[in-house]
């Protein structure tokens, strides 16, 4: 294996753990939005889509004959358990997980930018059409997280107000 090939095996258990982190956070965000189809809906959007680049990835490292780092994959998933033993609670943070969530597609499209470019670099198509699919589903859903950002703030406005319950239509 040259060093370029260690590089980008590096770089896919990097993409693993990052999708790892991205799927934690969504499924934080998700509980907090349950009630709201208007977030719901990228959010899980969102996390199909992750579920789906892990595959992808994990198909990659197996080309390579490697498997993700399960200490890489700890870490990530140990930040994001943490984030959420201590973050907002699920109501009131409505727009906090949003913001989360929000971070976490731009993390996922910088690392799969890199994927994308080392893959290329290492004459690796297959990795590199996995990779700018990664960014190419972040710049979509970082736009529609974008459109919601109006109506995660009334989520979190309207559960501050009301103790964390919703107000009954009129």
């Amino acid at each position: 294996m040259t060093a370029l090939d260690r590089q980008l095996v590096t770089a896919l258990r990097d993409a693993h753990a990052m999708e790892q982190h991205v799927q934690a956070v969504l499924s934080e965000a998700l509980t907090s939005a349950a009630d709201e189809p208007g977030l719901c809906r990228p959010l899980g959007h969102f996390a199909e889509r992750a579920h789906a680049h892990t595959r992808a990835i994990e198909d990659r490292l197996r080309a390579h004959g490697a498997s993700p780092s399960l200490v890489k994959d700890a870490g990530m998933l140990f930040a994001s358990v943490a984030e959420a033993a201590f973050g907002p609670g699920h109501r009131a943070g409505a727009a906090k997980y949003l913001r989360d969530a929000y971070a976490a597609v731009h993390l996922q499209t910088a690392t799969g930018e890199l994927l994308w470019r080392l893959a290329e670099r290492n004459g690796d198509p297959e990795t590199a059409r996995v990779a700018a699919g990664m960014c190419s589903d972040g710049h979509e859903i970082a736009e529609q997280l974008s459109g919601t950002w109006d109506l995660a703030l009334e989520v979190a406005l309207r559960a501050h107000a009301f103790g964390g319950h919703r107000r009954a239509a009129k």
